[in-house]
């Protein structure tokens, strides 16, 4: 009896040692060489880059497509393509031209994370999300409510509370 105790306790410890290695493999260490990669890669993305790179790389790893994208993955793809260095208002006849060249510029970006096939899925895509009619309309027609620098607007308020 004592010896098939000690063989039971002998297999449970051998099953037990392989799952403990197998956990152990799992684990990634973060190095504090990578830690700085990726705060140096956070710090050089602008507004709205990282969104647009995440949805750019789904697209490259074909979980995502210009036509099956979730609305709030073809939202980050707008806000980047909408936003600007400069805050010059978009119209409708410079809205198009604009998001093309920042889908370029997100191109030459995530040319770093993929390879040519990836690249060439992801530029149709892009491409085809820049130039849709929908996604420019709803651009120009949001900039349209927004107030230019140093005007007031109907919802401000004087020093009181109440409406003007």
């Amino acid at each position: 009896m004592e010896q098939q105790n000690r063989d039971m306790e002998q297999a449970g410890t051998v099953t037990a040692v392989p799952t403990v290695k197998k956990n152990e493999s799992r684990k990634r260490e973060v190095s504090g060489k990578d830690v700085q990669a990726i705060r140096t890669f956070l710090e050089s993305v602008g507004i709205y880059e990282a969104d647009a790179l995440r949805v750019s790389i789904a697209i490259a790893d074909s979980k995502a497509t210009a036509e099956g994208i979730s609305a709030d993955d073809r939202l980050a793809l707008n806000r980047y393509l909408n936003s600007g260095k400069d805050n010059e208002r978009m119209t409708a006849d410079n809205a198009q031209e604009h998001r093309l060249n920042r889908a370029f510029q997100l191109l030459e970006r995530v040319a770093e994370f993929c390879d040519k096939r990836q690249l060439v899925t992801i530029n149709r895509s892009l491409l085809s999300i820049a130039v849709n009619a929908a996604d420019i309309s709803r651009a120009v027609s949001s900039l349209d409510k927004r107030p230019v620098p140093g005007q007031s607007f109907s919802g401000s308020t004087n020093g009181n509370g109440a409406n003007k």
